[in-house]
């Protein structure tokens, strides 16, 4: 069986360095990019199955848009069904939970939403799920 291709697209480096092992240990192909242009060539380019997206890069609405965009983006039409878990460390900043409620300005959001730190089971589990739709 072929091995399903995650995209981790997130700025901050020690995540992905602590991300990478885990999804590997639970035999799944890593990918990485830095920022969202970097992201959305590696969307196009390596055509993952599923996309864990920080939300917070360069902007507060870096994660948001690219989603957005990939769900919606005529360039992104043949990745667009492909499952995206937001991942955010804004709880772990603020002490509260963030929120998705992008419906409101008229933005479609991801499949699901993880806060950082991550739990590696919790996590796995996601993504399986999601792959299994």
């Amino acid at each position: 069986m072929e091995k399903a291709k995650i995209l981790v697209i997130d700025d901050d480096p020690d995540f992905v360095d602590a991300i990478t092992p885990i999804l590997q240990s639970a035999q799944f192909s890593v990918i990485n990019a830095a920022n969202p242009a970097q992201g959305k060539e590696k969307i196009l380019g390596e055509k993952p199955d599923l996309i864990l997206l920080d939300i917070m890069m360069d902007s507060l609405f870096d994660g948001f848009s690219l989603c957005h965009n990939i769900k919606t983006a005529k360039e992104f039409k043949d990745v667009k069904d492909t499952p995206i878990i937001f991942v955010s460390a804004v709880k772990e900043m603020t002490g509260s939970r963030f929120q998705f409620q992008g419906e409101d300005q008229g933005l479609i959001g991801p499949d699901d939403y993880i806060d950082k730190p991550v739990k590696p089971d919790d996590l796995i589990a996601r993504i399986e799920k999601l792959l299994k739709k």
